[in-house]
């Protein structure tokens, strides 16, 4: 992890808008603050709704245009990415920042080649950067030369998210967000994307924003973990911390709906009404406090 204390991504009280279901509108966000520094992993844990993916989205500039943010910022190298055009954005995730998406199961381009994804990336890298083989070792695509003429469709989703890992490093990105980061992969292979994740953060400086449905192998990657509940943070750490010592009853629970195969098999837990209850109590009132130090700072 770098010693670097001044932030890469600094998320400041951030409150945004969702369209639900019915097409109400919802808070998907409340009053999250959160600070990722170069060369540091910070795994955003949560069940899906939590929020955790909506802020990965806000980040990488991919989050549903129907969003609106309410209040608070998002910063990158002390840039505001709040209220950036669709453009800007793009050209963010054209080299500072490289996005693995819970989709590299499933290509958009299924029939291109790994050659021609790599020569769109090698244009993009405009000869700046390292050798795109060397990228590939370090992303542990070790092989490249049988690779190269393989479609993108008929490659492992390992191998598929250990290119957007050589991306990153071929165009020099300072931040990759990786989502919903063992999800499509098994116990075998997500143990494996993890270990590049930290040699990337090790070798390269790069800084790794990662959501994740489960606390399941979080301390064999993270520096620190956040704990998302209702569109709020409930609790965040180290990983020990979060796994073995947590503050709060769900995160307890909601570490223990992954159980260890040896845990197996028996009747899957689940979270008590009572931890979820303490959750959203604590959320509620977190972002209730600081709506109200707000308005006490702006009276007069």
């Amino acid at each position: 992890m770098s010693t670097k204390t001044e932030a890469l991504l600094e998320v400041k009280d951030l409150t945004v808008e969702i369209p639900g279901v019915l097409g109400e509108r919802q808070i998907g966000l409340r009053k999250v603050s959160l600070a990722l520094a170069p060369g540091e992993i910070v795994a955003l844990a949560g069940e899906a709704g939590s929020g955790k993916s909506l802020l990965a989205r806000l980040v990488a500039g991919i989050a549903d245009p129907r969003a609106k943010v309410l209040a608070g910022s998002v910063e990158f190298e002390g840039a505001s990415l709040t209220g950036k055009k669709r453009r800007a954005l793009l050209a963010l995730r054209r080299g500072p920042v490289t996005v693995v998406a819970s989709e590299a199961s499933a290509p958009s381009d299924p029939d291109r080649s790994v050659r021609q994804w790599l020569r769109e990336v090698l244009r993009l890298a405009k000869g700046k950067t390292r050798e795109w083989e060397d990228a590939f070792f370090h992303a542990g695509l070790l092989e490249p030369e049988q690779l190269l003429p393989r479609r993108l469709a008929d490659l492992a989703p390992l191998d598929r998210k250990r290119l957007g890992l050589a991306r990153a490093l071929i165009v020099g990105s300072r931040l990759l967000v990786s989502e919903e980061a063992g999800a499509d992969l098994d116990p075998l292979a997500e143990a494996a994307w993890y270990e590049w994740l930290v040699r990337a953060r090790d070798e390269s400086g790069l800084a790794v924003l990662a959501t994740t449905g489960s606390l399941r192998g979080v301390e064999r990657f993270a520096d620190r973990v956040a704990v998302f509940f209702e569109g709020g943070i409930l609790e965040s750490g180290t990983p020990v911390e979060i796994v073995a010592a947590p503050r709060f009853a769900y995160t307890r629970e909601f570490r223990a709906c992954e159980p260890d195969l040896a845990d197996l098999p028996r009747d899957l837990p689940v979270i008590r009404r009572a931890a979820v209850r303490e959750a959203e109590e604590a959320v509620h009132q977190a972002a209730t406090s600081l709506d109200a130090s707000s308005d006490r700072g702006r009276q007069p």
